[in-house]
Order: structure tokens, then sequence, then C-alpha cells
């Protein structure tokens, strides 16, 4: 029975580190703002402390008598290997339990930088390294078919783990909250260890014990999930910045992300800046400068048919689908909780149900590789250059299927977010580019800004029957046209000097992904 008990538990522990590993990977890009090196750094941290486990755990499967290691030797004769799993996975699942709160403690209390809590994460993995080298002590008889056995108990952990990634990445993300999914799975992890501890034991007042310490444990787990995992978020987001009180009016939790809305109305995705739920462009309230999505007026003759890919706050959706103009958006974003927190804010719901509407949930690269459809606007104003996985839709084969996609005099208008090699990227695809602050306008045709056009549709332009300007105000009175932004920075720019100020800038391209790494990317 050694070896099918084996694999189930290696199947088992596979299942459970791999969630561990990628609910960590969440709430770690969570605190770095999902920048690039966050997978990187936190895997490592992970196998690090597999590695260690693993280490420690062959000191007592190779009963070495070493003077360094005869302590080892001394609790392998007091201790069988399930009842050392047992306690290695025991500590494992209240450590796991502990650590995301443990870890918003000390960032916010103790200024712990995101890279030293990597120890952390490390010294939880190092639990979880022990199971696997002692399970094997345990399963495998020596013997001719000794490696045979291993590569069952092998195929159980690769199955669990493959199922892990997939049920928690996919599903149980999707389906639990944070404090929810980590009780869970610290109780499965915990149920697991309980059976271990007491199997082939009988009846014995241990076993009593181990069991009635399970009927505590467990419940307490459970129930005291949610006034532990109370404000971790916000905590994690702020850090030193973090004070009592300063919670977040909306958290929603999905496989794609986490998105939290301050109380302010600030929106924010992977705890970084998403934008603000605002659709007035008067510069007083013009808090989200949305005033970029009301110069669409002025620079493409008709825009009909648009394709959104990102959808952010949702305020420059219900700006273009309140444009007077506009037929038809269609709109891709990958993580439907951004709908969902526009249902809750009441200036920019409207536009989910705008007739003129369609909200597809996808990634948007996927989307226009497989459409046939052409499109006479394409608008991108999410994507933060130095965000993990910014340059797919950054680099110069994307930029390249969105001219595909482009009707003649079409024109994408994408947010740069100031990267100088993002802006000479578009500069190499388009021949036909004019940057608007952050913005770049980019076409196959020249590229006019017609004054008197966004003057002649503010004038009928109204959101949920209100007009967006006062009836003396005018598109000048915008400040659309100032020559500088609130940096002091050059409004204006042409493909020309855009070239001359980046000639030293590579181009943004699928196979040389390191641009994302560039956090140190100049602003024009």
């Amino acid at each position: 029975m050694r070896l099918p008990i084996g694999v189930g538990i290696a199947t088992l522990s596979g299942f459970i580190a791999l969630s561990y590993e990628i609910v960590w990977l969440r709430i770690y890009g969570f605190m770095t703002e999902a920048k690039p090196e966050s997978f990187a750094l936190l895997l490592s941290a992970y196998l690090a402390g597999l590695a260690f486990g693993s280490l420690l755990a062959s000191q007592y499967v190779t009963g070495s008598e070493r003077p360094s290691t005869r302590r080892y030797s001394r609790v392998r004769s007091s201790l069988d290997p399930l009842y050392l799993i047992g306690a290695f996975l025991t500590i494992s699942s209240i450590a796991a339990f502990l650590l995301i709160p443990f870890i918003a403690y000390l960032v916010t209390n103790y200024s712990v930088s995101n890279t030293q809590s990597l120890l952390l994460f490390a010294m939880v993995a190092v639990s979880l390294g022990t199971v696997f080298p002692l399970l094997s002590h345990f399963a495998i008889a020596p013997g001719p078919r000794a490696g045979e056995h291993f590569s069952y108990l092998y195929a159980g952990n690769i199955l669990g783990s493959t199922v892990g990634s997939l049920a928690t990445g996919l599903w149980l993300l999707d389906v639990l909250k944070l404090n929810e999914f980590v009780a869970y799975l610290s109780i499965a992890s915990l149920t697991i260890a309980i059976f271990l501890m007491t199997y082939e034991r009988g009846g014995g007042a241990r076993r009593r014990w181990l069991l009635g310490t399970y009927a505590v444990t467990a419940p307490i787990i459970f129930f005291s999930a949610s006034p532990l995992y109370e404000g971790v978020y916000e905590k994690l987001q702020y850090q030193e910045d973090y004070y009592s009180g300063r919670r977040f009016a909306e958290i929603f939790e999905g496989r794609s992300g986490v998105i939290t809305v301050s109380r302010s109305g600030t929106l924010y995705g992977g705890g970084s800046y998403d934008g603000q739920f605002n659709v007035s462009p008067i510069p007083s309230n013009d808090t989200n400068r949305v005033r970029r999505a009301y110069l669409i007026a002025g620079i493409h003759e008709k825009p009909s048919n648009i394709l959104m890919v990102g959808l952010g706050s949702g305020s420059w959706l219900q700006v273009l689908a309140n444009h007077p103009e506009v037929e038809q958006i269609t709109v891709v974003e990958i993580n439907r909780g951004f709908v969902e927190m526009m249902r809750t804010n009441e200036i920019v719901a409207s536009a989910i149900e705008h007739p003129k509407v369609r909200i597809v949930i996808g990634d948007g690269r996927r989307f226009l590789r497989n459409s046939h459809h052409k499109w006479d606007l394409i608008i991108q104003n999410t994507i933060v250059y130095w965000r993990a996985h910014a340059s797919n839709l950054l680099s110069r084969e994307y930029l390249e299927l969105t001219r595909n996609q482009l009707t003649p005099g079409g024109m994408l208008f994408y947010n740069t977010t100031a990267s100088s090699a993002a802006q000479k990227t578009a500069t190499d695809v388009f021949p036909h580019v004019l940057r608007y602050e952050n913005m770049m306008i980019c076409s196959d045709d020249a590229v006019i800004v017609d004054l008197d056009k966004i003057n002649s549709l503010l004038d009928d332009w109204a959101i949920d029957g209100e007009k967006v300007l006062p009836p003396a105000m005018r598109a000048a009175d915008l400040r659309l046209f100032d020559p500088k932004d609130w940096r002091g920075k050059i409004n204006w720019e042409s493909r020309e000097s855009i070239i001359a100020r980046t000639k030293d800038q590579p181009i943004i391209t699928d196979d040389n992904m390191a641009s994302e790494w560039w956090a140190g990317d100049t602003y024009p």
C-alpha cells in the first residue's frame, strides 16, 4: 500500500504547492505593481525554499553519521517518514495561512521592502520542499523496480502540479476570495498532514491528541480568515503610506488580477494606477485628462466604427459612446472586473448598456489576430509600459497588426505612458505620427487636427442627458492645444521630432521583451 499512498500524497502535495505559488505570485505582483521582474524574483525565492527543504529532508533520508548531521539520525530513529511529512505539512499549513497578513503587517509598520519580503515566501516554501524526498523514502523500497516506482511518484506530483496550476489559475481565483482560498488550501494541507501523522498508529493517545488538535485548528483557520485578511490589499498597495481607516471602496478579485477603487474614485489594476471615474473635460474637473478622448472628434473625419483595447475605468468608453458620429464601439477587455467596477459607478455605468457598445471579455491581441473586421479607429489607453507583458501591446509586431486592421484613413490612438521606446516604435511602423501628451496618433494618411469640428461636435455632446460643456465654453477652453502639459513638457510633437529625440532608443519587438524592464525609460 505504500506506493499507492505515496502517489496519492505526491499528487495532492503537488496541487497544494503549485496553488500556493500562484497565489503568492499574485500577491507579490500586486505589491510590486506587476513589474516584470516580480515573477522571476518570486519564483527564485520559491524554488530556493524548495531546494533548501529538499536538502534538509535529505539529511534524514541518508541517515548520515557525520558529526554535523547526527541529530538527523537520532530523529530518524524516533520518527517515520509519514509522521515527519505530516509535521512539515502542518508547519506549512499554518505558516502559509499567516504569511500574507504578516507581510502586510511588516510592510506597513516596519517598512519591510518588497525584496526583503521574498525571504518570508522562501521560508514557507522550505517546509513544502521536504515533502517529496521524505515521501520517496517512505513509498519506494530498494530494489530493481525502485526507478520505476519513483517515476510513478514523480508523475503523480507532476499531475497534481498541473491540475493545481490550471484549477487555481483558471477557476478557483475566479470563484474564491483571497482569504477563502488560502483558508481552504491550508485546511486541505492540514487534513493531509493529520492523515499521515495518524496512519499506521492505531488508536493510541497520540492519535487522539492529533485528531483533537485538528478538530480545533481547522475551524479556527476557517473562521479567523476573514478578520485576519481584512485590509490586506490596502496594506499591500499603500504599504508605508497606509493608515488605519484607509480602506478601498471596492475590491474585485478574479483570475486576471485584483482591481481596487479608492474612496476618492481612483481605480487601480494589480496595485497600479489605472484611471479615475470622470467624463468632464473641463480643466478644473479633468483629473484623468479625459480631454484626450474628446480630441478624437477633431482627428478623424468620421469614426463610425471603433475598437477599444482595454477598458480601464470606462470613462473613455462613456465619452465615445456618446460621440455624435460614433455608430459602434467594440471593447475587448481581458479582466471582467473592470466591467463589474463600471456597473457600480454612476458616472460610467450607463455605457455598459449603451446600444452602440459591445463588450468582449478576452485578450486584445488575440482578438485582433482572429478578427476579419476593419476599424476606423483603434483606441488603447490602458497599458503601462513597465508592467509585465506590456510589450504585447506596444511591440512593432502588434502595431503592424493594428495597422492591417484599419480602414482607409483609419487611425491608431494609443497611450505610450511617455515611453520614448514605445513612441519610436510607432514611427517605425506608421508613416504619419503625431504625439499629443502621452498619446500617439498613428495613420497611413496625414494626421490633421480640426479645431472647428471639435467645437461643432461639443455643442451637441451630451452624456446621460447632460451637455458635457457649458454653452459658452469652446474647445480652446479645454486647453487641448496648450504647447506644454502639466509637467512643463511639450504637448504636441511631430514624427520627425520624435525620430530625432528617440534616435538612441530601441524598437520594441516581440523578441525583445527586455523593454519591459526599462523602468528608467525617459519622458519626452
